[in-house]
């Protein structure tokens, strides 16, 4: 993968971390946000909201809602950034 695939994994993974008062180190790829991490509408909202701005994209409520693992959201916003470049 490239590095910036890295890169935003693991600005995403801090991102969820502090939202969800979990360590980074326990976020693994297929972390899932409601079972796993027991994420509320209103935490799925904060996500959102805090991958918009620290990445510069705009998710959609039906992407928003297909992202429902660490993975998938991070797949999401990459390609979301090179449809910009």
């Amino acid at each position: 993968m490239p590095r910036n695939y890295d890169n935003v994994n693991k600005r995403f993974k801090a991102l969820v971390a502090d939202i969800m008062g979990v360590k980074p180190n326990t976020l693994k790829d297929g972390t899932r946000f409601v079972e796993d991490l027991h994420a509320k509408s209103i935490d799925t909202i904060a996500l959102t909201a805090a991958a918009e701005g620290e990445f510069k994209i705009k998710l959609t409520p039906g992407e928003a809602n297909r992202n429902t693992t660490i993975k998938k959201t991070v797949d999401c916003i990459v390609s979301k950034m090179r449809g910009r470049d």
